[in-house]
């Protein structure tokens, strides 16, 4: 039978090869390719990249067969069908009293300044975004973020919890950054030092001499974030603003929507995207930014890693958003009605997980239709799927039991999924599959619970340490650096 535009597949049917995770080479290969740029950099280039981290992507893809449960896991899942790659995650070692500890992060946050020239600054507004340089958090909270990386699943695209899943959606990233989630997704040119010296000298105007000794430093298509800075002030100073703004574009997502690994470079490729400044806000920018950063998430998902990147400022602000209790939280006394509403919260506390906190924000920042595309998102050759349908109750309505995630969109390549989220309006999830609104909040369908507790592992804790460790009704201030991840995840299984 054929796939209706819109409509998830039938539940529990299989296809010949899982949704397009990503295309391009595995993550276990990107690291090791990192690792050797970074080993071979001098320390005052980058700093502290855990060499040990290597998510074993290749192992991770192949998981257990549909339906066959290979080894029984304590805490779940009992049925491995959803969570094929478990076996890898996290959360199994945790339950088993092998604790990672607390993620290293990558933030940018205190790196950002608002540009000087008006001429710079009308084309970053235009650009769509602007709203990345107040909204970026300074401080991001490591054990906070780290409780929630361990929750995080790659087969799903959501978290978690013992409520049942949660994700970061285009309508999360729409009301929290106010960055465009509408528009052209992109891909990006797979390039060398020598192509990456000729976009340096055609777009920036630096000498070949310049160009190259930089790569030479960064051993690759990378350029530092510190040397785009001292680019763009001299690039201002001397009067040449097509190319002072081009710096600041890059170095402005490097700090942020695309921040690596690497923790001081940004890849010389972004630049394609900045090459006519006039069409910069045709990208849909919010929409690159989620991609991107649950290619992160993922990463931080199995127990190898040892560090985190993306904008985690998108993350924290989430996490801010949603659930009121498990830290405490602070109004931020600058914020002014109207603008990103990460930029509300200094850290948090409150009773019950928030499942739609935008209501009253909604006159600033309208619900757009593109948050119920049901298809794939991409960051360049970076693709997951976005699946609304696992997440109803974000939107309003009484989560059902989802198809699996597992069964192919009927996409063949990234022309096609670029095509498709164009034209959005095609793809979203139909009338029929989103089901009632809620009533109460949270409410789910009656056997939405008990299958979810068989596919999933809702507990990270085994209930005897929960009971031998019992934790107050919400943890003391946690701030945005004395969290520890240890002390977010009972609270998770307490609460949440």
């Amino acid at each position: 039978m054929a796939k209706t535009r819109g409509a998830p597949p039938r539940r529990g049917s299989e296809s010949s090869s899982q949704a397009v995770e990503r295309v391009r080479p595995t993550a276990s290969a990107r690291q090791r390719r990192l690792r050797r740029v970074v080993q071979e950099i001098p320390e005052d280039v980058v700093p502290d990249v855990d060499e040990e981290e290597v998510p074993a992507d290749d192992e991770a893809q192949q998981g257990d067969p549909v339906g066959v449960q290979a080894e029984v896991f304590g805490g779940g899942p009992e049925d491995t069908s959803v969570l094929r790659t478990y076996h890898r995650h996290v959360a199994l070692r945790l339950w088993n009293g092998e604790d990672r500890g607390t993620l290293k992060l990558v933030s940018h946050g205190r790196k950002l300044t608002a540009p000087v020239d008006a001429y710079i600054r009308d084309i970053v507004v235009n650009s769509g975004l602007a709203p990345l340089i107040d909204c970026t958090h300074s401080l991001v909270d490591r054990g906070l973020l780290s409780a929630f990386a361990e929750r995080w699943h790659r087969d799903t695209c959501s978290f978690h919890l013992p409520v049942g899943e949660m994700t970061i959606t285009l309508d999360d990233v729409s009301s929290l950054l106010h960055l465009p989630v509408t528009g052209r997704l992109f891909s990006l040119p797979t390039i060398g030092k020598d192509e990456a010296n000729m976009m340096l000298v055609s777009l920036l105007r630096v000498s070949h001499a310049s160009a190259y000794a930089e790569t030479e430093v960064t051993r690759g298509a990378y350029v530092r974030l510190g040397w785009l800075r001292d680019l763009y002030a001299n690039s201002v100073q001397q009067g040449n603003l097509d190319v002072a703004t081009r710096t600041y574009l890059l170095h402005l997502v490097g700090c942020t929507i695309f921040a690596d690994k690497s923790a001081t470079l940004d890849r010389v490729s972004y630049l394609e995207l900045f090459r006519d400044l006039h069409m910069v806000g045709t990208f849909a920018w919010g929409a690159a930014a989620l991609a991107f950063l649950y290619e992160n998430l993922k990463d931080a998902s199995f127990h190898n890693t040892r560090q985190i990147a993306g904008y985690l400022t998108l993350l924290q602000a989430w996490i801010y958003e949603h659930f009121p209790h498990i830290v405490t939280r602070q109004p931020n006394s600058q914020y002014e009605e109207g603008e990103a509403l990460s930029k509300r919260w200094a850290p948090l506390r409150g009773t019950d997980v928030i499942w739609m906190p935008y209501e009253g924000h909604r006159v600033h920042r309208p619900f757009h239709d593109v948050s119920w595309y049901r298809g794939h998102i991409t960051c360049g050759s970076i693709v997951f799927p976005h699946l609304p349908e696992r997440v109803l109750r974000q939107y309003g309505h009484i989560q059902s039991i989802p198809p699996s995630p597992h069964d192919a969109f009927p996409v063949s390549g990234i022309s096609d999924i670029h095509y498709q989220f164009l034209h959005h309006e095609d793809n979203l999830l139909e009338d029929v599959y989103r089901g009632p609104q809620m009533t109460i909040p949270g409410e789910c369908v009656d056997d939405y619970l008990r299958w979810y507790h068989r596919i999933s592992h809702p507990y990270l804790i085994p209930l005897d340490d929960r009971v031998a460790n019992p934790v107050p009704r919400r943890v003391p201030r946690v701030d945005t650096v004395g969290s520890t991840s240890d002390g977010v995840r009972h609270v998770i299984s307490y609460q949440v």
